[in-house]
């Protein structure tokens, strides 16, 4: 497992100010983000004078409140073109939403995390993996799950004989057990979560692959009930359908 402790404190902090804004914190203060991220407002101040000097964030010259700026509108458009993502991907996980009403995810791997990279909620969430740029420990969703289990042999074995964190009682921690769960998902072509990452939460989830190409993405749903063996058939048949579809889009040419 990765050391998880950041090497450069002070950009670490900054970036985590960004985190903040959100649907329902499009603008803040200082005072506000002081309270939110623990640190005192002098340096909130001197962090959020910066990152508006890179235009990460701006002003509002009325209410002096701060919001994310364009810097970080070009720097998402930029993610999205090197990630090969583009609105049909959108499109694809809104006509599984439409569909089961469930909520439906697309994630990739980003070293022990699983990485939303798009969300489509069929009501509000308040969990912790409803936006983009959330992430999971690999071993406690459905979605984490599929991308480690078709990941090489040597990177399972380097995962499984780390620390696994128990995000709830129901998390997988024992190393033997998670390589076992790891093998039946190659068998099954995908993975299931019980209220591994979250109380009340379940999850499928399929890889996005063309062929042998290794697996950079998954797809899955979330939903608050347990998955019948009828209903599981169900999904299962539409994510592997659209996980076709969006690997015509960000599979290499």
């Amino acid at each position: 497992m990765n050391d998880t402790a950041p090497k450069v404190k002070s950009l670490y902090k900054a970036l985590h100010l960004l985190d903040y804004f959100d649907a329902d914190h499009p603008d803040a203060g200082v005072t506000e983000l002081a309270a939110y991220s623990g640190m005192l407002k002098s340096s909130v101040h001197n962090i959020l004078q910066t990152l508006a000097l890179c235009g990460f964030v701006t002003q509002d010259s009325e209410t002096s409140r701060y919001l994310l700026g364009s810097a970080a509108v070009s720097l998402f458009s930029r993610y999205k073109e090197t990630r090969r993502l583009d609105y049909r991907i959108t499109e694809y996980l809104q006509e599984l939403r439409d569909k089961f009403r469930r909520d439906i995810y697309f994630a990739a791997r980003d070293q022990d995390d699983a990485v939303c990279l798009s969300a489509e909620l069929a009501q509000p969430s308040a969990a912790s993996w409803s936006k983009a740029g959330a992430r999971t420990p690999l071993h406690a969703t459905s979605l984490g799950k599929v991308l480690l289990g078709y990941s090489t042999v040597e990177e399972k074995q380097a995962y499984c004989a780390g620390e696994l964190a128990a995000c709830t009682p129901q998390t997988i921690t024992d190393g033997t057990a998670l390589a076992a769960a790891l093998e039946r998902i190659i068998y099954d072509g995908c993975a299931t979560a019980d209220e591994e990452y979250q109380p009340h939460l379940h999850g499928l989830a399929v890889p996005v692959t063309r062929g042998a190409e290794h697996v950079e993405y998954a797809i899955g749903l979330a939903t608050d009930a347990p998955i019948s063996g009828y209903m599981k058939k169900q999904y299962l048949s539409e994510l592997r359908y659209i996980a076709k579809k969006i690997a015509g889009i960000v599979g290499r040419q």
